[in-house]
């Protein structure tokens, strides 16, 4: 990817490569030096902005529009922007030359403006614009934010909703298709799309405003939604901070509640913790034969006596968690194959799962131990577009993928950067304020650490790489110094860097093991380490002694009556 800051200028041509996951955040870094054009009009101009990501508007007091064309992935080409004025009209078509390529179109506009928005058979038409509107434009959703005097006319916008802040406590979501809504303008807008979801905001705040930062509301998806319907600490984490996730839908009344949210769920009176304990000599061999005899389990210092105990022998139920995101897309022939070969490297005993993520996720298998059926669904896998929304991925794979076998010899596979957009938006934010829609996870991180160690499943991160910073070409200059060089490329190196913690982190909380893989081609050879891992993988539990479930951490240390050998477990959990 291609990034020319305007800031270098002087230095002559400045050039370097960021990875795809951080330029997904950006929404206006790689601009083109003269991508801001102004053209005089009379003061009431009609715009036509066709097939456009993003669209910004705010209004002055000049009788000319500003515009702004800008794209997160390199600088824009001629073509791919064409603007015609003439007659106080100014028509904006935007080309991407890929189709998941995102255009940003930026405009200042006189406050008698008229604007016209196509996209994907969609139209959105504004009159008299004031304040700051922004629209967000795919194939499947519109998202406005609008001043909150907007006239809205939702006549032909049948599946359209209204998103109010509650507070601190997240967003309220209220149907509004077919009918007036919001003020009585100006500015007046109306939209037409019959069969596109529509979402819209009242009162966003953005940059330069004077006032705080608010970030637009990110549209649900199925992992976020799917994870506050179910009963784990991260349930109760979104439940608590996104009441809008189990807001009941259509004619739905019910209140969800965490006794309700799970239909069918049965609350079990038990204290069983449950363990995988992984044994190996101190160069990391297997040790086989070991018993329930061999071992010894301590809970805060205090003996414990083991209920139930599993060989290394025993099967696993595996869950393969492919991130899919940025540029892994487009080596998706690649992941097939080197799924592939998971396959063959595991034990004909495991069950197996698949799951690709990049916004939202996909199952692309449950759990089977059909090879076959696997194989087929690895072949017809595909990569859609999308951002990184790695938290809430992890946690959909734990709560739902493995909500059936709980308490199972259980193991995720995590094949990822670790780059989630909310972790970019938040180190980005050093350099400058967020625009627009951040497609990134409703969990935090230490959501879903929290959620990961009561989990009862082993967590084995494989960081894959993100495309690494090449070396900066400067032409008529000598090359500065990497403290010099780009806040951009300091930000990226911090993201990688906490990344790779975080995937580690997940790793120790489970007893799982962290892995790192340069590029796709060498997946291979660390699924087979994986495979050997899981191979040394005791199972065992028992029911804790302490009954004051105060919510404090636990330690957990399990002991083995041979020596030289080497135990791995998660080392504890909290008491509640």
């Amino acid at each position: 990817m291609r990034f020319s800051p305007k800031s270098c200028r002087s230095t002559g041509r400045f050039v370097l490569s960021v990875s795809f996951g951080l330029l997904n955040v950006l929404s206006g870094f790689a601009q083109d030096p003269q991508s801001e054009q102004s053209f005089p009009t009379n003061g009431n101009p009609k715009i036509v902005i066709s097939s456009a990501s993003t669209i910004l508007i705010t209004t002055w007091d000049k009788n000319e529009v500003s515009v702004t064309k800008e794209t997160a992935r390199s600088s824009l080409k001629a073509e791919e922007v064409i603007i015609k004025s003439g007659s106080n009209k100014l028509d904006i078509s935007c080309h991407p030359s890929k189709p998941d390529r995102p255009i940003s179109i930026t405009l200042r506009v006189p406050s008698k403006a008229s604007l016209e928005i196509k996209s994907h058979g969609n139209k959105i038409e504004i009159m008299e614009p004031t304040g700051q509107l922004t629209i967000l434009a795919g194939k499947e959703y519109l998202f406005l934010n609008v001043p909150e005097s907007s006239s809205l006319d939702m006549k032909y916008a049948r599946n359209a909703t209204e998103q109010r802040q509650l507070g601190q406590g997240g967003f309220a979501r209220i149907g509004i298709g077919t009918r007036q809504a919001g003020g009585t303008g100006p500015p007046f807008v109306k939209v037409t799309a019959d069969k596109t979801q529509v979402n819209v905001a009242h009162g966003y705040v953005g940059p330069g405003s004077g006032a705080p930062f608010t970030p637009i509301p990110k549209p649900l998806t199925i992992a976020a939604t799917t994870i506050a319907r179910r009963n784990s600490a991260m349930s109760r984490a979104l439940r608590k901070s996104n009441p809008q996730l189990i807001r009941p839908q259509r004619e739905q009344s019910a209140q969800l509640s965490p006794e309700n949210i799970e239909e069918g769920a049965v609350k079990l009176e038990t204290h069983l913790i449950n363990l995988n304990v992984g044994a190996t000599d101190k160069e990391g061999r297997a040790i086989p034969g070991l018993t329930r005899d061999d071992f010894s389990i301590y809970e805060d210092g205090v003996l414990q006596r083991i209920s139930f105990f599993s060989p290394e022998r025993a099967g696993f139920n595996l869950v393969l968690l492919i991130d899919l995101s940025g540029s892994m897309k487009d080596e998706i022939e690649l992941i097939k194959e080197t799924a592939l070969h998971f396959l063959d490297v595991i034990s004909a005993q495991d069950n197996v799962a698949v799951v690709t993520f990049t916004t939202d996720v996909t199952v692309v298998s449950q759990l089977t131990k059909d090879r076959e059926d696997l194989r087929e669904s690895i072949e017809y896998m595909l990569a859609p577009a999308g951002g990184t929304s790695f938290y809430d991925a992890l946690g959909y794979t734990l709560v739902e993928t493995l909500r059936k076998v709980k308490g199972q010899r259980n193991a995720v596979i995590a094949i990822t950067d670790g780059e989630d957009n909310t972790l970019q938006a938040k180190l980005m934010e050093k350099i400058r304020p967020i625009r627009g829609l951040v497609h990134g996870s409703f969990l935090t991180f230490e959501e879903l650490l929290d959620g990961a160690s009561e989990a009862d499943a082993l967590i084995y991160p494989i960081h894959l790489d993100p495309t690494p910073p090449q070396p900066i070409i400067i032409s008529g200059g000598p090359t500065p110094s990497p403290s010099a060089q780009s806040p951009l490329l300091q930000i990226q190196s911090e993201l990688t860097g906490i990344a790779k913690e975080q995937l580690n982190a997940l790793a120790v909380a489970t007893g799982g093991r962290f892995y790192h893989a340069n590029r796709i081609g060498d997946l291979k050879g660390v699924f087979e380490q994986v495979a050997a891992e899981l191979r040394t993988v005791y199972s065992m539990a028992y029911n804790t002694t302490n009954l004051n479930f105060d919510a404090r951490f636990r330690r957990i240390r399990v002991q083995v009556n041979k020596p030289d050998v080497v135990i791995r477990t998660r080392p504890g959990y909290y008491g509640r």
